[in-house]
């Protein structure tokens, strides 16, 4: 459909040169003009659809993916528990790996030195290491984690129940 009205405005606009058409908007540069409207306008629709295809999409992943006790009981274990929120005790072993896991947004304590390998859903590895006594707090997320060091990895997990983002 595109390429019919181009045409029509790259004719018109040779039409409209062979016939001395100077100084003022001709009807091929009319044309041209409307066409190139007409795509800027379908690329931001198709971009704005796009963009909430994919933000659906990863929130089915994250959705059917079950959550760090479920998934892998061997490394997470719940030690508290109310309507607010959720603590985890974590420990994996050296160079032991979980499995791909959900996580709410939360605040973490780390216990000891830790580098871990996360593998994300699209299959992505971001390596993370932090020390001993270090405190963070971030989104949700899904990941499955890997202790990539000799030693054991020990932390706090403070899960926020029910909210994805860390700041409203």
């Amino acid at each position: 459909m595109s390429s019919t009205l181009e045409r029509q405005a790259s004719g018109a606009l040779e039409r409209d040169s062979r016939d001395g058409v100077h100084g003022t908007l001709s009807r091929g540069t009319a044309l041209v003009e409307e066409v190139r409207m007409r795509n800027g306008i379908l690329g931001v629709l198709l971009g704005i659809l796009l963009g909430a295809t994919s933000v659906l999409l990863a929130q089915r992943v994250t959705d059917s993916t079950p959550d760090a006790v479920s998934a892998d009981p061997i490394h997470y274990s719940v030690s508290f528990e109310n309507e607010l929120v959720r603590v985890l005790r974590v420990n994996y072993g050296p160079g032991e790996k979980s499995v791909m896991h959900r996580h709410f947004a939360s605040c973490v304590v780390f216990l000891t030195d830790q580098t871990f390998n996360f593998t994300l859903p699209d299959g992505t590895t971001e390596p993370a290491s932090v020390p001993a006594g270090a405190l963070g707090c971030g989104d949700g997320n899904v990941h499955l984690p890997e202790n990539v060091t000799t030693d054991p990895a020990e932390f706090i997990m403070i899960e926020f129940k029910d909210r994805e983002r860390f700041r409203k």
